[in-house]
């Protein structure tokens, strides 16, 4: 079975970069690279209708004015077949657990050796999910406070750990400020913190 992936990035250097190494270096093939959540979703389309689907994606966390977030949600349910994995400078646990909300399969640091990238492609490949210990350490952390928090805490909580200010949050959830900082109150009281430094560093 020949092995495909498409890269998705707008920082054209690393895109190229990634898509060499994997070429030279590994028996996968990088026949689609994409700049942009549209260019992905037409070339997906494209390849579906010709029944050449990537068994995996790799995308960018952040895109240009983008949420690569937003585009793994998309694949994942418009095409569960590819596999995505977000590879991304942000790897704190708050665009950790928003990424595995979406339905992702792995999440890598761009920091991050070519090695270790090519273990979770392939750990990925072979159905199972990769996320590096570090990770895993943040992630049963939250695991562990997750009954504490209603849903929409919850989303807060994912927020707050990618240091959004509140206004930003308010922004990002539709709702007012006030609201928001009504609910950082109640998230703090629950996980015995007193400010974001030290909600920060439980994690």
């Amino acid at each position: 079975m020949q092995k495909n992936l498409y890269i998705v990035d707008d920082h054209r250097m690393l895109l190229k970069g990634v898509k060499d190494y994997l070429e030279e270096n590994t028996d996968w093939r990088v026949p689609k690279t994409c700049v942009s959540i549209e260019e992905c979703l037409n070339a997906l389309e494209e390849a579906a209708a010709k029944d050449e689907l990537p068994q995996i994606a790799i995308v960018d966390v952040q895109l240009l004015n983008e949420s690569g977030i937003s585009l793994a949600q998309k694949i994942s349910q418009n095409y569960p077949s590819v596999r995505c994995v977000m590879y991304s400078m942000y790897d704190t646990v708050g665009w950790i657990t928003q990424a595995q909300a979406a339905g992702i399969w792995g999440y890598i640091s761009k920091v991050a050796s070519e090695e270790e990238l090519v273990l979770c492609i392939e750990s990925v490949f072979k159905g199972e999910k990769y996320f590096d210990q570090k990770t895993q350490h943040s992630l049963k952390r939250i695991e562990k406070i997750s009954p504490l928090l209603t849903k929409q805490e919850k989303k807060i909580l994912e927020r707050l750990l990618q240091k959004k200010s509140n206004e930003e949050i308010a922004n990002e959830l539709f709702i007012s400020l006030h609201t928001v900082e009504n609910y950082v109150s109640h998230i703090y009281d629950k996980l015995c913190v007193k400010n974001r430094s030290e909600l920060e560093s439980i994690f």
